[in-house]
């Protein structure tokens, strides 16, 4: 039988600061927000056969004289547990939450996306600045062929769907997030113009259609935005719109930097603790 165990982090910081997709990569299997009292905490739960590893990430995350805590814990399964934890989002009139709670009369977008071990349900930074993105870009925007790179569980292509009732393709380097997109399209009746497939944008680039796009959405780790921008140049179409996220305040600067030098213009920027969501404009 798998053992498990909890570390207790002593940490300022809150869970939205935290890179989950390379914690979850490395064998953390929940992350939540931890309150023992008097000090701010982080709690992982990891498989106890990972213990010496998860230590060293642990210490390479918060300092290698961070002070922590591990203890034994009974068997459960911590994707169903974590979502019990989970409030439902709202973001102006697109409701998201997952099977704990019923759908909504009163919302004109309604989804329902449970925990799973693809990224994101709408609760981080980078995830949520998109939301707002995307809403905010539906008031003066028609959209007629979307791009979704870095999927997750599909829930910015299913949203995208819904406020434009467009086409559009979602894309992951990932297997098992396009098979969790499959389940989450059907669960929340995306039109069938909308479809999936397993892709990664550094290596694949090519089997994408040139200036096919007039939305791009691109949620994943900066350092690849950097290196793929002239790629997504290609793929949009005149005047285009460009979001980007996953991206830390720190590395903003940079990666407008790059943007901004081959075309495209900003307007606008939604942060969320150090996470930033930039909205650009293919001005050629």
């Amino acid at each position: 039988m798998t053992k498990y165990v909890e570390a207790i982090i002593k940490s300022d910081l809150s869970i939205d600061e935290l890179d989950d997709d390379y914690l979850f990569e490395k064998g953390i299997i929940s992350i939540s927000q931890a309150n023992t009292g008097k000090d701010q905490c982080i709690s992982f739960h990891f498989d106890k056969k990972n213990e010496t590893n998860i230590i060293k990430i642990i210490q390479s995350v918060f300092g290698k004289f961070v002070n922590f805590n591990i203890k034994n814990i009974p068997k459960k399964n911590w994707v169903i547990e974590t979502q019990k934890n989970l409030k439902p989002i709202i973001s102006k009139d697109i409701i998201i939450h997952n099977d704990n709670y019923s759908r909504s009369k009163y919302s004109n977008i309604d989804l329902c996306i449970n925990a799973s071990m693809a990224f994101g349900t709408g609760h981080h930074g980078t995830t949520y600045g998109c939301i707002e993105a995307l809403s905010d870009l539906r008031k003066n925007r028609k959209i007629n062929y979307f791009l979704d790179i870095g999927t997750g569980s599909g829930i910015l292509s299913i949203i995208s769907s819904k406020l434009w009732y467009c086409s559009g393709l979602a894309i992951d380097n990932d297997p098992v997030a396009i098979e969790i997109t499959k389940i989450n399209f059907k669960k929340n009746n995306v039109n069938p113009s909308v479809t999936y497939k397993v892709l990664d944008i550094i290596r694949d680039c090519k089997k994408l259609q040139s200036n096919g796009y007039d939305l791009i959405i691109v949620n994943i780790l900066a350092n690849v935005i950097n290196k793929v921008r002239f790629d997504l140049k290609k793929l949009l179409d005149k005047n285009g719109i460009l979001i980007l996220s996953g991206i830390t305040y720190s590395q903003k600067r940079s990666v407008l930097m790059y943007f901004l030098s081959i075309g495209f213009m900003k307007i606008r920027e939604i942060q969320y603790a150090e996470w930033v969501t930039l909205t650009l404009v293919l001005q050629e």
